[in-house]
């Protein structure tokens, strides 16, 4: 199902002039410099394709991308590397034990990549074939180390340029038509299109672009074991995927996949990719929604976070959308990729599942927070490093909000652990943790301050922030507060803290006066009426209960501050 969906997507991108995306036959490479000749094969020049920052120029180009292993495989289209194209490797680069072999390797390439050249000159009548294998003929590896830019560009690829001509020699239709025939003997059912076809002994186009995988790309579906095989086939004949679906679904795959994409979110390891069946602009509202990331264009910015209010108050239309919707997670697994999960649902369905998660994660915040909370900046609450973040909670998280499921538990565990480490709980933390009470536990949990909640954790919360604030009201300028000592042991063992912690409280309102003094005490009064006793210990629920009240509280604290100071001075 999911080589299927990635074929049809395929087939949308290929009638897309806008979506540049490789035709059958061709495969996007990064290319780092042109040779260029003239129209009699004499060497111009060699000219160094790459950016300023050293990042290759990508190109279409057609055959695949060279396969792994020992033996001589050039590449016959008119581009390869400067081993195979030229002959040379840039011996100040390469290890002293290895240079002899890997030289003489490279002398050997070269042969294999002219006779491949020549032996195609009775098929390709064309003039820009003729001039390069005439360059071929007279070329002499001895020469390379005489261009700078061969130096830099050892071992990478290359394309051919016919002087005062724009295309390039690959981009001749003679020559690279071949890559465009598709086999004549059909050996087999593609299990993706059901179509009699030459079945993919190799899926020759690697995936590139899935974090942490090999950065020459990885396979999807391989067989590199006889143990693996079955019914004497070899190779991925195993798993019957014709050579057309193969280019499609890997080539589909990659462009989900570039970093320039608005349509991939990195969730921990893996790399997660998503689309419709039709174009849609849920398409870029579903990876707003998880990244928060926002285009480079302010006005397509603008568009984006208004199209996603209206989804948080459920009035935009795509909620209804029933245009099938695809999400697909990928990590690496040595020289393969694991699918760690495939969801399919309408537009409708996910955006109304994200819409139910920023609901509950819906909660008071000072002007300064983000209105938005992202996953990164979620799984950022449950960790000190973002390296020190589950890999795995990133996608178990990731699955709860695409289905509607329960919060994993181990996602509230790892808040109230970082709560007790820090002392302290901020905005994105407490909305996590109403999230993860609201969905998984059912508990009744206001946006703002609710003093009639009726758990004892909450108002020991409330409590607790209004000690704290007593005591900065008392000794203004204090460096460390209650919280900073006592907060983990307040939240996890309430009754051993604050008795303690109430004798401290007289204190500090005894040294305040006039009317704040009377106010501090009828608020800690007020509350403590709503607590029939301190228990001995609060599970984990209870304790997420606690860190609501305090943040509450404290918001409640500076919000009315915040409206008295806007408030006009009176005559």
């Amino acid at each position: 199902m999911i080589l299927q969906e990635l074929c049809k997507l395929y087939d949308r991108l290929d009638s897309d002039p806008e979506a540049n995306i490789a035709k059958r036959g061709f495969f996007q490479q990064g290319v780092a410099f042109e040779v260029v000749i003239s129209s009699r094969g004499k060497l111009i020049q060699i000219n160094d394709l790459r950016e300023p920052d050293g990042k290759k120029k990508p190109m279409f180009l057609p055959g695949t991308s060279r396969s792994p292993g020992r033996g001589l495989n050039p590449l016959i289209y008119g581009w390869d590397s400067t081993e195979y194209m030229l002959g040379y490797l840039n011996p100040d680069k390469l290890k002293d034990d290895e240079r002899e072999k890997k030289l003489r390797r490279a002398d050997e390439a070269h042969r294999a990549y002219k006779e491949a050249m020549f032996s195609r000159k009775g098929e390709i009548q064309h003039p820009d074939y003729d001039a390069f294998c005439t360059f071929l003929q007279s070329w002499s590896p001895d020469r390379a180390g005489q261009h700078d830019v061969l130096q830099e560009v050892s071992r990478l690829f290359g394309v051919i340029r016919i002087q005062n001509q724009k295309s390039y020699l690959h981009e001749v239709k003679e020559v690279h038509a071949p890559c465009l025939q598709n086999a004549v003997n059909a050996d087999g059912q593609c299990l993706v299109t059901g179509k009699s076809e030459a079945i993919a002994r190799l899926h020759d186009i690697k995936i590139k672009g899935v974090n942490g995988a090999q950065s020459s790309g990885a396979a999807i579906v391989s067989f590199n074991l006889a143990a693996f095989e079955s019914y004497e086939k070899s190779q991925s004949k195993n798993a019957s995927v014709g050579e057309p679906a193969a280019f499609s679904y890997a080539t589909a795959l990659n462009y989900l996949l570039e970093r320039r994409n608005r349509r991939r979110v990195q969730v921990g390891d893996t790399s997660v990719v998503f689309w419709a069946a039709q174009p849609s602009p849920a398409e870029d509202l579903f990876g707003f929604g998880l990244s928060g990331e926002v285009a480079e264009d302010n006005n397509r910015a603008r568009e984006l976070e208004a199209a996603f209010e209206l989804i948080a108050r459920g009035e935009h239309p795509l909620l209804r959308d029933g245009t099938p919707f695809y999400v697909l997670g990928l990590a690496p697994n040595a020289s393969r990729l694991s699918v760690r999960f495939w969801y399919r649902d309408s537009v409708g369905a996910f955006l109304s599942h994200l819409q139910q998660h920023e609901q509950n994660l819906n909660i008071v915040r000072s002007p300064q927070d983000h209105a938005r909370l992202p996953l990164w900046l979620l799984l950022a609450q449950t960790a000190r490093e973002s390296k020190e973040v589950s890999p795995l909670l990133g996608g178990a998280l990731l699955r709860s909000i695409l289905t509607a499921a329960p919060y994993p538990e181990s996602f509230l565990q790892a808040l109230i652990r970082r709560n007790r480490a820090e002392r302290d709980i901020r905005h994105p933390r407490a909305a996590a943790i109403k999230a993860v009470l609201i969905r998984n536990y059912q508990q009744e949990i206001t946006m703002s301050l609710n003093p009639d909640h009726p758990k004892p954790a909450y108002q020991l919360g409330r409590l607790f922030a209004a000690l704290e604030r007593n005591q900065e009201s008392a000794l203004p300028g204090i460096n460390a507060t209650v919280k900073d000592r006592f907060f983990g042991a307040a939240s996890a063992t309430p009754g051993a803290i604050f008795p303690r912690l109430i004798r401290l409280g007289q204190h500090h309102i005894a040294k305040l006066e006039g009317g704040l003094k009377v106010h501090a005490e009828k608020q800690v009064q007020e509350i403590m009426g709503r607590i029939e006793s301190f228990p001995g210990h609060l599970d984990l629920v209870a304790q997420g209960l606690f860190a609501l009240g305090y943040y509450h509280q404290r918001q409640d604290f500076f919000t009315k501050k915040d409206k008295e100071q806007a408030q006009p001075a009176e005559d």
